[in-house]
């Protein structure tokens, strides 16, 4: 900068070049920080629209709404910018039909109410740094609910709302004509809605279904069936197998869950008998191969298995959090209403479970 040239404002930018900018801002929360920053800035671009929940066109008995959670990263004031010395929380939010927030279980879907004693009751947007992690969509018979999973109906068959995905995933400017719903009902099998259609359908399924969990993996859908095997959701609707099933464990009760982490995907296998704790092993899908890997340890990575969407965190930017290893919430406190989370972490290479403590909202 010349000696003598003032420093301009960035509110002094032209209305068009921060029309741009807004315009390419992808999450909610995003478009909120930016116009949050000055008149200027708000006036550039509208307010996010509140779409969530959406209703599902009424089939049979039951009217059916999508609902969305997103899992953030909150980094508090005064946490340094690196290390193990960052202030973080972690944060899940559910979108309400008015367009507001309310903050849930990071492991389930309990909402949590009254907030946790020093958690904060209002956040400023320039202040606070927040990152979106995931995102989460189930289906619900009604608004309000709990945010427990109900039973409907769909095409003359009982659903239960497992994990659905939105695929392509909008972001806050997308169109939702241009979008499909994708979950698994209570029998297992495969359903989806394209936005606009009269009724749902259920992918033809050679196999009969089984599935346990969906994501969306490098822009796919893909979901994992009990013995964990892989298939992926061509834009036809047709499955199409990526993988055979790994050895697991066999016998009691076990269950699949997909998780991102690295640009890799892994399947963990939880395993359970009778009131023992839980065991668990991860598997990591070897693309060029078609099959998967059995891994020992996961780095440092820390995967947190949850009701909408399990996700993968570097441990090192959480003060507290410990890489190679599993976090869940144990299933027979799932349904167990607290302000404050009771969590339990597995060492994948130590093969051992700790109490890890209590998560308030969130934070470690």
């Amino acid at each position: 900068m010349e000696e003598g040239t003032r420093k301009r404002p960035w509110s002094d930018l032209p209305p068009e070049i921060l029309s741009m900018i807004g315009n390419r801002l992808c999450t909610r929360m995003d478009v909120l920080r930016f116009r949050s920053i000055c008149s200027s800035f708000r006036s550039s671009i509208p307010a996010p629209r509140p779409w969530f929940p959406f209703r599902i066109p009424r089939v049979e008995r039951s009217t059916l709404f999508l609902k969305k959670t997103t899992v953030y990263a909150l980094e508090t004031p005064g946490g340094a910018a690196t290390g193990p010395g960052r202030a973080r929380w972690l944060l899940k939010l559910e979108e309400t039909e008015l367009g507001h927030m309310r903050m849930l279980s990071v492991f389930s879907r309990w909402r949590i109410r009254p907030s946790p004693r020093k958690f904060p009751m209002t956040f400023d947007f320039l202040q606070y740094r927040i990152v979106e992690l995931c995102r989460g969509y189930f289906l619900d018979r009604g608004i309000g609910g709990l945010g427990q999973r109900y039973w409907g109906w769909w095409s003359d068959q009982n659903i239960f709302g497992l994990n659905a995905v939105m695929h392509p995933d909008c972001c806050v400017w997308s169109d939702l004509d241009q979008c499909s719903v994708y979950f698994i009902d209570e029998e297992g099998r495969l359903a989806y809605w394209k936005y606009g259609d009269e009724n749902g359908s259920l992918v033809d399924d050679p196999k009969g279904g089984f599935y346990e969990d969906i994501a969306v993996y490098e822009g796919e859908v893909c979901v994992v069936d009990k013995l964990g095997s892989v298939s992926q959701l061509d834009s036809s609707f047709r499955l199409r197998s990526i993988s055979a099933g790994p050895c697991g464990f066999h016998g009691g009760d076990y269950w699949k869950h997909l998780v991102v982490s690295s640009g890799d995907l892994y399947v963990v296998d939880r395993h359970e008998r009778s009131f023992r704790t839980p065991e668990f092993r991860a598997y990591r899908l070897d693309r060029q191969c078609g099959r998967w890997e059995e891994v020992s340890s996961l780095g440092n990575s820390a995967f947190f298995i949850c009701d909408d969407c399990s996700f993968a965190v570097a441990a090192p930017e959480f003060a507290g959090c410990k890489g190679d290893c599993i976090y869940y919430k144990d299933r027979r406190s799932c349904w167990t209403p607290s302000p404050i989370e009771n969590f339990l972490v597995f060492g994948l290479a130590e093969r051992t479970t700790q109490v890890g403590g209590r998560l308030p909202g969130g934070r470690f």
